[in-house]
């Protein structure tokens, strides 16, 4: 073997080495425990919301979670109390994270009563299936409002006692739909690339106040979310692929799995993480091949509904039943909306 190509083969992996050694050591060292810190979790009264709040309670955390339906907030709130050790509490508190005014109450309330928030978990969420025909401006501006400035909104009112107390964890869900944009989910695909852009700066201006900025990536989850997911054009269709497409055991990911790989990338203090199903290679190959992957779902696009039924108008997922979903190719996610508060 050539004398400079043996020399760089070792040195590329004494390189490799000492960088995984260095990963390691820094996740290490960034570790904590669960036991006994106050978390907030937006969006935390069904489906992936929900599964990580029972992961927290019986890991021993203090957990405030929030959504806007009192109904949902009551069920999560009864299950969650059940699991609870004597030591630690269950907070619910009715709000919207895209006001300001109610963020600003709810995490004084928090304060009063836990002293502090250590954790926050930015899971609040909404999604919108259907053709660009279908979606109109106020589609868009509520996603933003949802998944950017709710964001904002919720870092900028725990900052002041992070800071205070000098560490921080905050966690914020996006998704690969933030890393391509699929067809037929264009308010949903933008609002979620401008989170991963806003968590991945805050990662980097708030890392040397030791506040740990993660940024979440998950593909499909059987979390049971379609149900209350919003469909437009032709909603049957549109909820019959997005269902079943949130079924497929090997491609979509068990919600409460992904829950747990979720907080220990927070505990590592990890600056971004992907959750996948196990065959789900959809981002490896979106890394390799880009531009092949934007031609592939371009293609994808011709398959999808045409613009249609029902037009702008919008129906939720359980009002948008066919043959094919509810069936027995949705039965996993179906399965998960019963286990997950989404029915």
């Amino acid at each position: 073997m050539n004398k400079f190509l043996k020399i760089a083969l070792i040195a590329g992996g004494a390189g490799i080495a000492i960088s995984l050694a260095g990963r390691a050591i820094l996740r290490k060292s960034r570790w904590f425990d669960w036991s006994g810190k106050n978390v907030l979790i937006t969006g935390g009264s069904r489906g992936l919301g929900l599964c990580l709040a029972r992961e927290l309670v019986q890991a021993g955390a203090n957990v405030a979670i929030c959504a806007r339906t009192q109904r949902d907030l009551d069920v999560a709130e009864s299950e969650l109390n059940a699991l609870a050790g004597s030591n630690n509490q269950v907070l619910s508190f009715a709000c919207d994270v895209r006001e300001l005014d109610a963020v600003e109450a709810m995490v004084a309330e928090i304060n009063s009563q836990l002293s502090s928030i250590d954790v926050l978990i930015n899971n609040a969420g909404i999604i919108e299936v259907g053709p660009l025909d279908a979606m109109t401006t106020d589609d868009f501006e509520r996603a933003m409002d949802t998944h950017c400035w709710g964001v904002l909104n919720t870092v900028r009112a725990v900052l002041p006692s992070m800071r205070k107390s000098g560490w921080g964890r905050i966690l914020n869900v996006a998704s690969m739909g933030g890393k391509r944009a699929v067809p037929h989910m264009l308010p949903y695909a933008a609002s979620k690339f401008a989170l991963v852009g806003l968590s991945t700066g805050l990662r980097t201006e708030l890392a040397h106040e030791n506040i740990l900025v993660t940024t979440v990536c998950p593909g499909l989850m059987r979390t049971g979310s379609p149900r209350n997911a919003t469909f437009k054009g032709q909603h049957r269709k549109e909820y019959a692929w997005f269902s079943i497409g949130d079924s497929l055991p090997l491609i979509s990911m068990n919600a409460d799995s992904a829950a747990a790989k979720i907080l220990r990338a927070c505990q590592h203090g990890d600056p971004e993480v992907v959750i996948a199903g196990a065959f789900n290679f959809s981002n490896r190959i979106a890394q390799l091949a880009p531009n092949w992957t934007i031609e592939f779902l371009s293609l994808m696009d011709i398959l999808l509904p045409e613009m249609g039924g029902i037009g702008r108008d919008a129906a939720k997922g359980h009002e948008s039943e066919s043959k094919w979903s509810p069936s027995i190719l949705t039965r996993l996610t179906n399965q998960a909306a019963i286990r997950n508060n989404e029915i």
